[in-house]
């Protein structure tokens, strides 16, 4: 997969938990949660792509 792709996805991931953030800004637990795993998997998948760029980088 391209890095193009890798960002794209890690930006869709992060759309798609603007409504638990609302929820967690009005007080919800639940939300909280929901949304320190989303953000979580998101780190996780920086990571990934940090990695992916350094490899490429370093094979040149």
């Amino acid at each position: 997969m391209a890095v193009t792709a890798d960002i794209e996805n890690m930006i869709v991931m992060l759309t798609e938990t603007l409504g638990d953030a609302a929820k967690h800004d009005r007080g919800t637990d639940a939300a909280g949660r929901r949304l320190r795993k989303a953000l979580s998997d998101v780190a996780k998948e920086c990571k990934v792509v940090r990695a992916k760029i350094q490899s490429e980088r370093n094979e040149s």
